[in-house]
C-alpha cells in the first residue's frame, strides 16, 4: 500500500521539475511513495521532459491537462487520482522545501492538516517586498474570514486522504492560489485542526514566476468576500 501521495502541479517547469522529483525522492525514505506529476499543457514541453526521464519509475504518474486549465483544477485532478494514505501538495518551483514534508508527517498524528508557513514564528520569504505585501494581505485574509491562520496562500501542506475526501470540493478548487484560503476556512468548519509550522520561501531560480501580485491581490479580495457572505 502507498502511504504517501505527492502532488506536483505544473506549467512550464521542465528545468525544475526533475531536480524536485529527485530531491523528494532523497528525502523521503521511510514511506511508500507516489508522485503525481499534473501539467497543464505547458507549452515547454514538462510533460514530455518529464515523462522521458521517469519512463520507467512506476512511482511517477504523469497527468497531462489539455482542457479545464486551472492550478485549482489541476490540484483537484491530481488529488483524484491520489493511492496514498496521507497527501501532500506542493509547487514544483522549489519556493517550497521537500525537506519540510518529513516534518509534517511527524505531525500527521497530531493535526489533520499540516501547513507550511511564511509568516508563523521562524517562518520567512526571501524576497522582502513580497513578503511584505503578502503578510499584509494575510492579515485582511485572517480579519475578513475571523481565522488565526497566519498564511492562508502557501499552498504546501499535509492532510489525510480520507480528511480531504470530506471537504467539498466544487466549493473549493476553482481558480489559481485562492483556492487554499478555502480549503483551510472548509477544514476549520469541519472543525479539523491545523497547524503551521515554519517555512522559508525562496525566489525561483529557473523558469517564469505565474504570479502576478496586484491582479490576483484584487481577485482573491473578491473571493474573499464571496466567501464571507456566502457561507
Amino acid at each position: 500500500m502507498t502511504n504517501l501521495s505527492i502532488v506536483l502541479p505544473t506549467y512550464n517547469e521542465k528545468d525544475n521539475i526533475i531536480e524536485i522529483i529527485n530531491k523528494i525522492k532523497d528525502v523521503v525514505k521511510n514511506y511508500s511513495i507516489e508522485i503525481i506529476v499534473v501539467d497543464d499543457n505547458s507549452p515547454d514541453g514538462t510533460f514530455e521532459v518529464c515523462k522521458k526521464y521517469f519512463h520507467d519509475d512506476k512511482n511517477i504518474k504523469m497527468i497531462l491537462r489539455k482542457t479545464n486549465h486551472g492550478l485549482a483544477n489541476s490540484i483537484r485532478e491530481g488529488i483524484e487520482n491520489t493511492n496514498g494514505e496521507y497527501v501532500v501538495i506542493m509547487d514544483t518551483d522549489f519556493t517550497h522545501e521537500p525537506k519540510l514534508i518529513n516534518q509534517m508527517l511527524s505531525m500527521n498524528k497530531t493535526y489533520n492538516i499540516i501547513s507550511g508557513s511564511r509568516f508563523c514564528k521562524g517562518g520567512s520569504m526571501e524576497d522582502t517586498m513580497h513578503s511584505i505585501l503578502s503578510q499584509i494581505y494575510n492579515k485582511m485574509i485572517k480579519f475578513i474570514l475571523q481565522t488565526k491562520i497566519e498564511d492562508n496562500l502557501g499552498g504546501f501542506f499535509c492532510i489525510e486522504r480520507k480528511n480531504l475526501m470530506q471537504l467539498p470540493f466544487e466549493k473549493i478548487f476553482y481558480g489559481y492560489g485562492d483556492y487554499y484560503f478555502r480549503l483551510l476556512y472548509f477544514a476549520k468548519k469541519k472543525n479539523f485542526s491545523i497547524a503551521e509550522i515554519p517555512a522559508r520561501y525562496t525566489t525561483r531560480t529557473k523558469g517564469k514566476s505565474k504570479s502576478k501580485f496586484f491582479q490576483m491581490a484584487y481577485k482573491y479580495f473578491i473571493e474573499v468576500i464571496k466567501l464571507k457572505i456566502n457561507s
